[in-house]
């Protein structure tokens, strides 16, 4: 039941390993795809999280998707990239 969902995480001001940590419980749930998105001046904090998850799970974690683009908020154009892992 779970293992059809898609989780995404918000990348914000908190910590790489407050993030670790919410998307290895949520591996441990059962969910097998996780989208990490980061919005403006988060990007690069999306993308340390893809770069940490890589390198402390190794080979149980791929790269399915990468998206980048801007979405308008208001009267300005804000980038952002999300970036899907799946647990193998």
């Amino acid at each position: 039941m779970s293992e059809a969902r898609t989780y995404k995480v918000s990348v914000g001001r908190r910590s790489i390993n407050d993030y670790m940590t919410s998307i290895a419980i949520i591996f441990n749930q059962g969910v097998r795809s996780v989208v990490i998105r980061g919005c403006g001046d988060n990007i690069h904090r999306a993308v340390a999280l893809y770069n940490v998850l890589k390198l402390k799970l190794g080979d149980s974690i791929k790269l399915v998707n990468v998206k980048i683009g801007s979405e308008k908020r208001g009267s300005r154009y804000v980038p952002y990239i999300e970036i899907e892992v799946e647990r193998t």
